[in-house]
């Protein structure tokens, strides 16, 4: 946010009261529509997300200096897109982001496969309020947040 911590007191007030922000209106559609990962191995990495999600590939791009593969669940139109550099170089995923949030109702099933593929627990099953979440990571170094409801019947 620009003005760093001046506007944290003001706003920072605000938020702490009031645990929702209605979002202004914009006239264009602006849904969330992907997220990037970036992996070493793209054939291993799609097979990952196919085999512990079920997830299909859809879209593939070609291009000079890397190649990617839009993965998604049936269903839904959100892709996690999997991009693999060509020149080999290592990225870094640094530390200004969280993991990759995948619902489900079957938490204990999903952290199976997922160990079976190769991936780690980082955080074992824990509750908390209404779910139950475990985060792992892949073979490919990328942490993801199994989130299962508890409250529903």
């Amino acid at each position: 946010m620009a003005g760093g911590s001046q506007d944290a007191g003001a706003h920072g007030d605000r938020l702490s009261r009031e645990w929702r922000v209605t979002a202004t209106p914009v006239p264009e559609l602006c849904d969330p529509g992907f997220v990037k990962l970036h992996v070493p191995d793209l054939e291993s990495a799609a097979a990952f997300f196919e085999t512990v999600f079920g997830w299909s590939q859809n879209t593939v791009l070609e291009m000079a200096e890397f190649r990617q593969v839009a993965m998604s669940a049936q269903g839904n139109p959100f892709d996690v897109i999997l991009r693999a550099w060509k020149d080999g170089k290592p990225r870094e995923i640094g530390n200004g982001w969280g993991p990759l949030g995948v619902r489900t109702n079957d938490l204990q099933a999903v952290l199976a496969r997922a160990l079976d593929q190769g991936s780690a627990i980082v955080r074992e099953p824990t509750a908390a309020g209404a779910v139950r979440f475990a985060i792992l990571r892949t073979p490919h170094n990328h942490e993801i947040e199994l989130i299962e409801r508890t409250d529903q019947a």
